[in-house]
């Protein structure tokens, strides 16, 4: 049963983890609100009931889990995990594939599928190993808003304030301007070898890894995608797909009727700690009006209000966090980092500050957002910028030089 806490205006919402979305979920209003990284009124769930991976094999037959899910019947954990295994293994059967894809968002997805989907696509993917743990701020896309690259923006200052970010990105997909296209436009090198993604997380805690590179295996549903012109379960999928295993995040979500399943999917694939977020209608935190946030740990998952006048952020419209193209959105974040002042500001610091509270650099939402203002107004975020073009272009350079070598030994 869902439990609801009330104590000095915090209101949290713990769920029990066998928690199904055939349950209704209270949307949180400005009047229920939570300051992060305050342990008051928290409702701990038991961590001996977190359902573990199977690790036994799984054979699926496609037709039959086709059925099943026409049937409106869920999948567990590892039959997902098979059949996806199975659908991206080899030559894809479009047709499987694009009936697999649209009958499992029709039914309705479970944390076991999504968690299921999730592990068959890491074994697929190309790793990348850090020395440390680390962060990304990501979103799912698919909100229409078209705003300006503000969680791509935000990974600058978090880490200009001292956090290690492994962002995941791409390019543009239902936006005019993707996190790879901002980027290349900033001057930063975004196809780089893990080796070299890791080197750059070393030296200036910033690294991106390009979704295509990394996860070379969504080139066999991107002819399915591309011909479906319908949102399906591959559209919640990419922040749950870091290629550098980041255990923290912050995961803006384009609808709040999906956060409590995306923040049961990363529970049970075994997030130290993330936030999943919505806010007036944008996958990500913005300074508009109160956003709906689902904290998970490993131990807990809560529901709870933030509101940004309460950590100090001023009101804006939609209007003042539009973007356009690379160039213009490249240039909009330059002057942020450079310490202009606004509405863009005010979001990349609150998007900052909440994502260094929850990797725990900050020990509250309310600290990290003094320390995103500070390298902001400082100008701290623009030299962290420029250090991570200097060092991704060195290491892009020497990435060609290894794949020179590597042809010529070929030939």
């Amino acid at each position: 049963m869902l439990s609801t806490c009330l104590n000095n205006g915090h209101c949290l919402y713990s769920l029990p983890l066998q928690h199904r979305r055939s349950q209704s979920w209270r949307r949180c209003t400005p009047s229920a609100r939570h300051t992060l990284g305050s342990r008051e009124g928290s409702v701990q769930c038991s961590s001996s009931v977190l359902q573990q991976p199977e690790t036994r094999q799984q054979t699926v037959h496609l037709p039959q889990v086709l059925s099943a899910l026409m049937r409106r019947q869920d999948l567990s954990r590892e039959e997902c995990r098979a059949a996806v295994t199975s659908l991206v293994e080899g030559n894809i059967n479009v047709a499987q594939a694009a009936a697999f894809m649209v009958l499992l968002h029709a039914k309705g997805e479970t944390p076991q599928e999504m968690a299921g989907l999730a592990e068959a696509m890491q074994t697929k993917a190309v790793p990348v190993h850090t020395s440390c743990d680390v962060l990304d701020i990501v979103g799912t896309g698919g909100d229409g808003i078209g705003s300006v690259n503000i969680s791509t923006g935000a990974c600058v200052l978090a880490a200009a304030a001292g956090a290690h970010v492994a962002k995941h990105g791409n390019r543009a997909v239902s936006s005019s301007c993707g996190a790879a296209d901002v980027l290349e436009a900033l001057g930063v090198a975004v196809e780089l070898s893990p080796t070299s993604v890791s080197s750059c997380i070393e030296q200036t805690r910033l690294g991106f890894m390009y979704a295509p590179y990394y996860h070379p295996v969504m080139k066999s549903v991107k002819a399915v995608r591309s011909a479906l012109q319908v949102r399906t379960t591959l559209n919640m999928l990419g922040p749950l797909l870091n290629p550098a295993g980041a255990v923290y995040g912050l995961i803006g979500v384009y609808s709040p009727d999906i956060s409590m399943l995306m923040a049961e999917a990363l529970q049970q694939l075994g997030t130290r700690k993330a936030l999943v977020v919505h806010s007036q209608g944008m996958d990500e935190l913005t300074p508009m009006g109160s956003a709906d946030i689902v904290e998970v740990t490993q131990e807990s998952i809560k529901r709870y209000c933030l509101e940004p006048k309460d950590l100090g952020i001023s009101r804006c419209e939609v209007k003042d966090l539009k973007g356009g193209d690379k160039a213009l959105n490249a240039q909009i974040l330059r002057d942020a980092f450079g310490g202009q002042r606004g509405a863009v500001a005010d979001c990349l610091c609150l998007n900052a500050g909440v994502a260094l509270a929850a990797c725990q650099v900050a020990p509250t939402a309310q600290d990290g957002i003094k320390m995103a203002q500070e390298v902001q107004r400082s100008g701290k975020a623009g030299d962290t910028l420029q250090s991570w073009i200097d060092v991704s272009q060195q290491l892009h350079f020497a990435d060609c030089q290894t794949a020179g070598r590597l042809k010529k030994s070929r030939c």
